[in-house]
């Protein structure tokens, strides 16, 4: 593939990026009758979601929840019923190191001194009705929940940690992109129904913040991302993998599509990698645009606190580490007597991939909180490119990139191709379907069905 193929040989649709939104977006074009090339410079499909096994232990990068309708289930048969039901008992850390349930609960705030509450009400009531939005992260969040519950709640130490600058840096389109049960939450007739149910006879506490999901098979993602490949390659779709983008350009009615493999030649590119990453393919400079890359440490441990549930957050005002998932509770084996899991720690732009340290660091604090014990480091994976960063300013950025995109004719989707947050697979799909439906819509000429 060293030379430029002929126009005739180019009459396919290549989808750059094999994550969910790629191949979501070729099973949709394949269906439509087209010739589809889906290009990643991984060895499988997936994007950012892979498995590890080490020792006895299977470790992730990427959510492993699906919801029972969950899109991706369509895109081969019998996916759904490879994965296991299981309950999601999401907790958090609160600042005062107490386990509570995730996001926010009523009741939980009602655990203050009668004083401190009622200052703490009146504070959400002035603010509701007095402050004004500037379009940051501070003010909203302030806006919807008074300083003092921002605080007390911890979301202000998760949000901070989360992007590494304080909330006020980053602009409020994250709030409703990346905050969708908070901002649910935070409505105001929501908040109402929950400040009553607050007061009401409190349910038990195992019972509370559970929800049915699917898991990826207990193998690990191979097993899920296994079938949908052979599935499409059955259905024609064909897939370079391990093969990196070098450079992009428009001639005419055509695309050439240089790799570290050779070139290619197409008649429409479907973009899916990271929108930054595209810009660079097609105009040989950076966006402006920036992204959180994220160590993944695959932990073990002699023994975990009981009441963390099996995905639990920190909100803590120390820690560097966002989240952890917790496999032993979601694929119990008797087999393994330790338990395992995986910690995420996003990292600020510039810095270097650390996981010795990020362990270190997560040890000294959750030992503390005396949540768990007998801690050793297995493994650890850095995912680039995971979470755009909504620094404020960064609409006007990224909407003078999709337009300089726009022109070239390439069609951007998914959440790494659209600089978007879309935290259910589900939701990418539904994206990708409403941004490709013009070109799945088109008639393939004949050569194309053929």
């Amino acid at each position: 593939m060293s030379e430029v193929p002929p126009p005739a040989s180019a009459e396919c649709v290549i989808v750059l990026g094999g994550g969910i939104a790629g191949i979501s977006a070729a099973a949709t074009l394949q269906a439509a009758g087209h010739k589809v090339i889906v290009i990643d410079q991984q060895a499988q499909i997936g994007g950012t979601h892979r498995s590890r096994q080490i020792g006895p232990y299977t470790f992730d990068a990427g959510s492993i929840f699906y919801e029972e309708t969950a899109r991706i289930f369509d895109l081969a048969p019998a996916l759904r019923e490879s994965c296991p039901e299981v309950l999601s008992i999401q907790r958090r850390i609160a600042p005062d190191g107490s386990i509570l349930l995730y996001p926010i609960e009523p009741r939980d705030l009602l655990r203050q001194p009668v004083l401190r509450l009622v200052l703490a009400v009146l504070d959400l009531i002035v603010s509701r009705i007095c402050l004004r939005q500037d379009g940051t992260l501070e003010k909203l969040c302030t806006k919807r929940l008074g300083r003092r519950f921002f605080d007390d709640t911890g979301l202000r130490h998760y949000l901070t940690r989360f992007h590494h600058v304080p909330p006020r840096q980053i602009d409020e389109e994250f709030f409703f992109r990346r905050m969708a049960i908070i901002e649910r939450f935070t409505r105001t007739k929501n908040l109402a129904r929950s400040a009553l149910r607050a007061v009401l006879p409190r349910r038990p506490q195992a019972s509370a913040r559970q929800w049915p999901m699917r898991v990826r098979p207990q193998q690990g993602f191979d097993a899920l991302f296994g079938p949908i490949a052979r599935h499409l390659s059955a259905m024609g779709v064909e897939f370079a993998l391990s093969e990196s983008i070098v450079s992009l350009a428009r001639e005419g009615a055509f695309f050439i599509v240089r790799t570290d493999q050779g070139t290619r030649l197409a008649s429409a590119i479907i973009s899916t990698i990271p929108l930054d990453r595209l810009h660079r393919a097609l105009f040989s400079r950076p966006s402006g645009l920036e992204s959180l890359d994220m160590t993944t440490l695959y932990v073990s441990a002699e023994w975990l606190h009981p009441d963390i549930g099996n995905v639990l957050f920190n909100f803590h005002a120390d820690g560097a580490w966002k989240r952890a998932t917790i496999y032993s509770r979601i694929y119990p084996d008797p087999a393994i007597s330790r338990e395992f899991f995986s910690v995420e720690t996003t990292l600020p732009p510039g810095t270097q991939h650390d996981p010795q340290g990020a362990f270190a660091a997560f040890c000294a604090h959750v030992e503390s909180l005396k949540l768990a014990r007998g801690l050793k480091l297995e493994g650890h994976e850095l995912l680039k490119e995971c979470y755009p960063l909504l620094s404020v300013g960064t609409g006007k950025t990224l909407d003078s990139v999709l337009t300089r995109i726009g022109r070239t004719g390439v069609i951007t989707a998914g959440r790494q191709g659209s600089f978007e947050y879309l935290p259910t697979s589900s939701g990418v799909i539904a994206q990708v379907a409403h941004q490709i439906s013009g070109l799945a819509a088109a008639a393939p000429k004949p050569e194309m069905a053929a």
